[in-house]
């Protein structure tokens, strides 16, 4: 009988993957020419997700087929889900647009998050930033603020991931027993510095091209 990280665990990655998968197979319409409305969208993402999902909660061997992807990814943090989440709902047109001033903050708080975590924990300073996950109240303190910061400077992502990060650490949902693994993980880093870099990209073309 698996244990309740477990389950909580793999389904994470497996509505991760199944949105994922929704908006890909969207995606490739649009470059297919098959036009989808808003309605259509609103009816056809959650029925490709849902098909996915069971997909991936039906056995394979011995586990779900899910528990495998799990293995090789590990759990996912709660701000990557909050982000998949967001960009499921913004296809929908269920939410507004995000303005770019306001995506970029959010994908730089994620990247400082990111050199605060990595770099240190693999031994960049004589102090482990990691040991701070496990309860220092500075530094729940710290996310409180930046919690806060957000909300005043209209970014409800990092507010909604930060507070739902420190309640999923609280309740125990992963596994984990370290507050960084339910902020951020690779995939997320890694994404939010792709981000910038585009919007630096982009922005350096717009001033040349005047």
């Amino acid at each position: 009988m698996p244990g309740f990280t477990d389950l909580t665990g793999l389904l994470g990655i497996a509505l991760a993957t199944a949105v994922l998968c929704a908006l890909g197979l969207q995606r490739l319409c649009r470059w297919r020419y098959v036009s989808t409305s808003p309605r259509e969208s609103l009816f056809l993402l959650p029925a490709i997700a849902g098909l996915v999902l069971l997909g991936l909660f039906l056995p394979l061997g011995d586990l779900p087929a899910g528990a495998y992807l799990r293995g090789m990814v590990g759990d996912l943090s709660i701000t990557t889900l909050v982000l998949i989440g967001y960009a499921a709902l913004r296809q929908m047109v269920v939410l507004p647009p995000m303005s770019a001033s306001r995506s970029n903050g959010a994908f730089l708080v994620l990247v400082l998050a990111a050199c605060m975590l990595y770099p240190l924990a693999l031994g960049a300073a004589p102090f482990d930033s990691y040991r701070w996950g496990y309860g220092e109240p500075w530094f729940v303190g710290l996310l409180l603020v930046v919690a806060l910061a957000g909300l005043t400077l209209r970014m409800p992502l990092v507010t909604l991931s930060i507070s739902l990060a420190v309640l999923a650490w609280a309740a125990g949902w992963y596994e984990s027993g370290n507050l960084w693994d339910y902020l951020i993980d690779p995939m997320v880093a890694g994404y939010a510095v792709f981000a910038l870099l585009n919007s630096i990209a982009w922005l350096w073309r717009l001033g040349r091209s005047r």
